[in-house]
């Protein structure tokens, strides 16, 4: 686990080399961080190098006020650090707000892309989800931003809500137990529009890399209708829907997730159309 300073900033990062120069960066969502890669990256270790990331303000990386923890200003981050570690071009995986960052990388420095995953997404304005906007002003003892809230939102996330075993539920919420997780989690919320993804949307079918879709077909946050309308404003892309999942689709079926990546990933360094 490493941190390196951006803009002011540390991101703590996990780097993983492996035998190829193919890089694949994985970017969470809200409230995880770079645990909820955890099942996913047995599988692809061995071959490709791995960078798992915690957003700034999330996991384990450093806090700061909401106006720096937009989605563009995230992706800004994360380029910073792919220049500090001397990564040129590399393949993103995006959940949730990752999959935002990830269209805007895509957008504003497709020259460093590779090819992009979006996994249950955030798009156009269907976010922030209600359950995300209610701990911003909490008038009930549920919308208080608490690990209770956290567990919460990721059973009702999950199509298998058993695979949240304690040492998993643990790594997700502990960044966010402290005396100011319930302020810092705040801060996370208030940072997040609409509009960060909705201007977008002129510029999404002029995205050119492989991109592949990964919807859950049980997603309840985040409907499979959004994967669908994300892929007929990106042409060159593919839409999948992955059975029994629900949100957090590397967590119901890692295998199965990890199997739709690893041929996205193929197909996209063998330069073919996907």
């Amino acid at each position: 686990m490493n941190e390196r300073n951006h803009l002011n900033y540390k991101m703590n990062y996990c780097f993983y080399p492996g035998q190829s120069e193919e890089v694949i960066v994985f970017i969470h969502g809200i409230p995880t961080n770079h645990h909820l890669w955890d099942a996913i990256i047995p599988y692809l270790e061995e071959k490709y190098t791995i960078l798992t990331v915690d957003l700034i303000g999330y996991g384990y990386s450093e806090r700061a006020p909401f106006y720096d923890l937009t989605l563009p200003k995230q992706a800004e981050y994360i380029i910073n650090l792919l220049n500090n570690l001397g990564i040129t071009k590399a393949h993103f995986v995006g959940h949730d707000l990752g999959g935002g960052i990830v269209q805007i990388l895509s957008v504003f420095y497709p020259q460093r892309v590779r090819s992009i995953v979006i996994a249950d997404g955030v798009c156009f304005a269907n976010w922030p989800l209600p359950k995300i906007v209610s701990i911003r002003y909490p008038t009930a003892e549920e919308f208080e931003p608490t690990p209770l809230f956290i567990e919460r939102m990721l059973r009702e996330g999950l199509y298998y809500p058993q695979v949240l075993k304690p040492k998993l539920l643990t790594d997700l919420i502990i960044p966010f137990s402290g005396p100011n997780g319930p302020k810092e989690l705040q801060q996370a919320s208030l940072s997040l529009n609409h509009h960060q993804t909705e201007d977008l949307v002129p510029y999404l079918q002029a995205i050119t890399c492989p991109s592949t879709l990964l919807w859950g077909q049980h997603d309840r946050y985040l409907p499979p209708y959004w994967g669908k309308l994300l892929q007929q404003h990106m042409p060159k892309s593919i839409f999948k829907i992955l059975p029994n999942c629900g949100h957090y689709s590397m967590l119901d079926n890692p295998s199965l997730f990890a199997k739709e990546l690893c041929e996205h990933i193929e197909n996209a360094t063998m330069k073919i159309p996907i």
